[in-house]
């Protein structure tokens, strides 16, 4: 069977292409004016919308790619040893999350300096209990479903054209500028980040450890965020 793209392919990738512009002129705007008239729920809403939004991108996924080997879209059983060093790497960067925010909650000032650094996604988290929790299931979502999109299909997508080291390059930007509604700086960040999924997926030859330290990375924000902001900022030197 030879790798080629076909018709729902392409317009996949135009969606994957459309989505930071959707973003950062529609779906932000609309989010930062909806928050400003104190609107109940609209956290719950925006992330609600984010996860069936996501879901369904990968049910069309999945629907387009019948007939076709899932290890094409790095889905299938990788070799034992690669997949075991792979899954060795996540969970220790998942230890790592956890001591992080654990010694972050446990010092004031600490909790300070990630309260600076959180400031330009205040919007995006989680406030409440009931959001926090909600949030928790955006976080898995988002390991699951932008892996198999950015990491499996993109990848894919692009390394028929390109080669792999260049669509690993090329689908990283698109991860990045689909973040660019927190900001033009967020952009080279998440982009690295992307980068490093895409490293992390090849080398174990399966998405299931990028999964897992992309989840567990979210996770671990919108937890931090929500303990952060649950509590008063320390005063001002000389308050």
């Amino acid at each position: 069977m030879h790798a080629r793209h076909t018709v729902f392919d392409h317009i996949l990738f135009a969606v994957l292409l459309l989505i930071p512009l959707i973003e950062r002129y529609i779906t932000w705007p609309r989010l930062l004016a909806r928050l400003n008239t104190g609107e109940e729920k609209v956290r719950l809403h925006f992330y609600r919308a984010s996860i069936l939004s996501q879901w369904l991108l990968t049910g069309y996924l999945a629907a387009i790619w019948a007939g076709r080997p899932w290890r094409w879209l790095l889905l299938s059983a990788s070799s034992p040893l690669r997949l075991g060093l792979g899954l060795a790497v996540a969970l220790g960067i998942v230890l790592l999350f956890r001591s992080q925010r654990t010694h972050a909650l446990e010092s004031e000032r600490a909790m300070d300096h990630a309260r600076r650094q959180f400031e330009y996604a205040v919007p995006l988290l989680p406030h409440t209990a009931a959001e926090n929790r909600l949030f928790h299931l955006v976080s898995v979502t988002a390991g699951i479903c932008e892996e198999v999109l950015f990491r499996g299909f993109l990848f894919w997508y692009l390394a028929l054209w390109t080669g792999p080291v260049a669509a690993a390059i090329l689908s990283s930007l698109i991860f990045g500028l689909g973040h660019i509604y927190l900001g033009v700086a967020h952009v080279p960040k998440a982009g690295l980040a992307g980068l490093f999924f895409a490293c992390v997926a090849l080398a174990s030859g399966a998405l299931w450890p990028a999964m897992i330290i992309h989840a567990a990375m979210d996770w671990n924000s919108g937890e931090l965020g929500f303990r952060i902001l649950s509590r008063p900022p320390l005063p001002e030197p000389g308050a």
